[in-house]
């Protein structure tokens, strides 16, 4: 247990803080900096009772309000909850179920998930773990008539020390979540089938009344919150989705057994290994111990229970799957009784016709394979769970939302002038948590449900700043018709919109309050599918990295469309290499081109923001359109596909960004000396969107260096990357400057930092494999030559 205990602490320690807080957790991080009835004042108009939020109160006097912190108190019940896990299994059934339980939930990536995030559910899960507990020793004593302790006062003797413990973990899960209410009518009913078996025994009108007095007693400690409980269950919205068994359950028993993450593979023929245990220890049933359906029953209840609530109740969403951790202990005993039962099987397995040495030599056998299916078969749930956490702690792709992130960037980029915009109010604890810039900060809508007029005009103060940072979250409960993002897009000019988790940033620039630097009316030029582009207005012509140039473009449809058409603007630099890139439907995606009307002028605002650590020098502007279902580039009357704009400067910014605003994919960090790789981007070309879009022979890798001069550089550093398979031979490689020969390292300065973007070639003759990434470095004489491994690169074979 000593070895499982710490496997748990390690796991749950491990990168604590690495991750943001999240919208929920930043509400709980602003709760528990209040007083104890102000938490409960606020708990009041909240979804959850306010005990969570007391004892992270008292916590954080302890362990302060740091990310690690704050999550420490849900380690805590995490640790807790796996104890508590393992003496259930040993008390139903034996020592080595109550060893193994404990095994699979202390190294549950659904357990660690929630261990890792600071919000309620590790101590609710707890609270039903500990109720069961008692709930079983309650039961036991009555089914052996054992006597009341004789040490309780005189007023309590009719009642056992187990149902007394029953009643004050009872109430403390009720303050706890307004779930908790399911884990009290299961044991309520598994109670009424126990003494619907066991009637013959008696003293059934006198178990009923006591088991009625447990639940009045409980009822009296909630009774000052229950009128808040109902007015909350009754008035918050849900927007669960109705789905049938069949889509549910897969779904369930993937985060069941691996947590969130795994969401996604549900279905996957191997996601079934983990439920095949635990319908083995279902079907396992203890024959011919006492209470050995009431020892089935238990972890089969508590398993559906939570399933069944959020299936008949609408919930089933991802802010309602949590609930599954509720089950998640006895989701882990069945797995643990699976385990066991067929490594029991196997060493109980007879040999026909054996006797003597054979006997025994068979026996020695079967005990050998019983152990090892054991040791196999906690190595393949060890080893699901930590493949699935390893992906948890380095895959941004399943990381919380990132407003630690999202802060990061607008206090690299933001100016005075500037302001946010919070789309869904209920933000605002999460982003203030980190936020700590002088920025104006709208939080719209005010309330629920959106009053336009005045939400519009709240909106029209945004006109007088210079640039807005839009941080959408929930839109769809706060603002349903998009109502505010579709102001926005047809009112600033949107030059950045991308996904930090469930959160988005989108970064507009307001229409400036001068003329435009550039102004062409009659430019013209009509693409194959009869749209022509009347004129552009341009404005920030020579902007710094991280500033952004504006566009207003004019479009006229001949005839109506049919077609979704994007349009797309690109930088480029003299190599051809994008620098930055926009693509939308026009007016910020809000006037698809299927909705225009014949001699329409659409006014299509475009902002493309010049991406920190781009290099000093000129560079040239593209614009076309092409379909948005196909991807194909719609042509011009003289065949190109794109229509080039005049060059734009690009300045050398005042001063260089901090890392995390350079959003780098692999933060891998390098000191070659004079220069340091900070990190580095790479993808298939033109798939900066989607970077895990698999390469295959021909393909051109895209990667973007990003380097910081440690000194002033004396000469011309250049790179020298290389492709190597298995064996060590290079089948790809690229020599070239850091970042192109117009800016070469002696024009850097100390301290700046400098994107370079490559192209790797990929053979045409390439096997499929995986091949070994690594950068070598050519410096001057001052410095030693250095090489960094940057990782491996999957090849696929190429589909026809």
């Amino acid at each position: 247990m000593l070895i499982i205990v710490a496997g748990a602490i390690a796991v749950r320690f491990y990168n604590l803080g690495g991750q943001s807080l999240w919208s929920d957790e930043g509400n709980s991080a602003a709760l528990a900096t209040r007083s104890l009835i102000q938490i409960a004042r606020d708990a009041s108009h909240d979804i959850h009772p306010p005990l969570y939020y007391w004892l992270l109160h008292i916590w954080t006097r302890v362990a302060g309000t740091s990310e690690v912190g704050l999550r420490s108190f849900s380690v805590l019940t995490g640790l807790l909850l796996a104890l508590a896990a393992g003496v259930v299994g040993r008390r139903l059934f034996d020592l080595p179920t109550g060893l193994v339980t404990a095994f699979v939930i202390a190294l549950s990536p659904f357990a660690v998930y929630y261990s890792q995030e600071a919000r309620m559910y590790t101590l609710l899960a707890l609270e039903a773990t500990v109720v069961v507990l008692a709930f079983w020793g309650y039961v036991s004593q009555e089914d052996n008539r054992l006597p009341v302790d004789g040490s309780s006062p005189r007023y309590l003797r009719w009642l056992p020390a187990s149902g007394q413990f029953m009643i004050l973990a009872w109430a403390a899960g009720l303050y706890t979540h307004y779930a908790f209410p399911l884990i009290i009518a299961m044991l309520t009913g598994l109670y009424a089938v126990w003494l619907a078996v066991s009637w013959r025994r008696g003293r059934v009108v006198r178990r009923l009344l006591r088991w009625g007095i447990l639940l009045a007693i409980t009822a009296g400690l909630y009774a000052p919150w229950l009128p808040i409980a109902l007015s909350q269950l009754t008035t918050w919205p849900t927007g669960g989705n109705p789905v049938d068994l069949r889509t549910a359950l897969p779904i369930s028993l993937a985060i069941l057994g691996l947590g969130p993450i795994a969401r996604d593979q549900a279905g996957l023929w191997w996601m079934w290994s983990l439920p095949a245990l635990a319908i083995i220890g279902l079907l396992a049933w203890p024959r011919g111990q006492r209470l050995g359906w009431l020892r089935w029953a238990i972890p089969a209840a508590w398993t559906a229970a939570p399933l069944v609530l959020i299936l008949g109740f609408g919930l089933f969403r991802d802010a309602y799957l949590k609930f599954l951790l509720i089950a998640s202990p006895a989701y882990s005993l069945l797995l643990a009784r699976g385990v066991l039962a067929l490594a029991g099987g196997l060493r109980a397995s007879p040999l026909p016709k054996a006797s003597g040495r054979l006997a025994t030599t068979w026996g020695w056998l079967r005990g050998v394979l019983g152990a090892g299916w054991i040791v196999a078969a906690l190595a393949l749930v060890g080893g699901l769970s930590g493949v699935t956490l390893a992906r948890y702690y380095t895959d941004p792709a399943v990381a919380r939302d990132d407003y630690r992130g999202i802060v990061q960037f607008i206090a690299a980029t933001a100016h005075p002038g500037d302001a946010i915009l919070l789309d869904a109010p209920g933000q605002s604890e999460v982003f203030n948590y980190y936020y700590r810039g002088d920025l104006p900060i709208y939080p719209l809508p005010r309330q629920r449900p959106i009053r336009p007029e005045e939400t519009l005009q709240e909106l029209d103060r945004l006109l007088s700043h210079d640039k807005i940072y839009a941080v959408y979250w929930a839109t769809a409960e706060a603002d349903p018709k998009g109502l505010i993002e579709t102001w926005m897009d047809n009112h600033g000019y949107k030059t950045l919109d991308q996904w930090r988790g469930n959160v988005r940033l989108a970064v507009y620039v307001m229409p400036e309050r001068r003329p435009p630097d550039e102004a062409v009316d009659d430019l013209g030029q009509r693409f194959s599918a009869g749209i022509v582009l009347l004129g552009y207005r341009g404005w920030n012509l020579a902007p710094t990295a991280g500033q952004v140039t504006q566009l207003q473009l004019l479009w006229q449809a001949e005839r109506q469309l049919v077609r979704r058409y994007k349009v797309f603007l690109q930088l480029l630099d003299p190599r051809e290499q994008v620098i930055a890139q926009r693509d939308s439907e026009p007016a910020g995606d809000s006037r698809p081109t299927d909705t225009w009307d014949a001699g329409e002028v659409i006014q299509d605002n475009h902002g493309l923001l010049i991406p920190l650590g781009t290099p000093p020098g000129t560079y040239r502007r593209i614009i076309g359109l092409y379909d948005r279902d196909t991807g194909e580039r719609l042509k011009l009357s003289d065949g190109k596909d794109f229509i080039s704009l005049p060059p734009i400067t690009v300045a050398r910014a005042a001063s260089s960004p901090p890392l995390a605003a350079l959003n780098m994919l692999y933060n891998q960090q390098f000191d070659f000396g004079g220069i340091t790789l900070l990190g580095h981007d790479r993808y298939k070309r033109g798939f900066g969107h989607v970077p895990d879009t698999a390469l295959t022979p021909g393909d051109r890798l895209h990667l973007t260096f990003y380097w910081q001069a440690n000194v002033q550089p004396r000469a011309d550093w250049w790179f020298d990357l290389t492709l190597n398979d298995a064996s060590g031979r290079a089948v790809a490689q690229l020599e070239a400057p850091l970042v192109s020969a117009s800016y070469a390292t002696p024009l850097w300065q100390k301290g700046e930092v400098v994107r370079g973007e490559h192209d790797l070639l990929l053979p045409d003759d390439l096997p499929p494999d995986t091949y070994r990434l690594s950068l070598a470095l050519l410096p001057d004489v001052a410095t030693q030559a250095g090489t960094a491994y940057l990782g491996t690169v999957k090849v696929v074979k190429k589909i026809e």
